[in-house]
């Protein structure tokens, strides 16, 4: 299996905010790379669930144009089928 690589990035960051951030990384364990990239990644999850959330938010502006009940049946006989039955 090919390895990948890590990407190298340079960051310039406020005294006050590098001090604070190597404190908590002691206080977590963690090294201040692994902080930095925890952090980085919540942020992107919570960028990603907001951006779904307002694309939720805009669907239930319109119900009626977001009906699936047509697709009930449909879905049900697939999630009901045996993965022993032919199809």
């Amino acid at each position: 299996m090919p390895t990948t690589l890590a990407k190298i990035l340079t960051v310039r960051l406020d005294p006050n905010l590098y001090e604070a951030a190597t404190r908590l990384s002691k206080k977590r364990r963690l090294s201040l790379n692994a902080l930095l990239q925890e952090s980085l990644q919540r942020l992107l999850k919570e960028a990603e669930d907001r951006e779904l959330y307002e694309a939720a938010e805009l669907l239930g502006q319109s119900p009626d144009e977001c009906d699936v009940e047509y697709a009930f049946a449909a879905q049900s006989e697939v999630a009901l089928m045996s993965p022993y039955e032919e199809k």
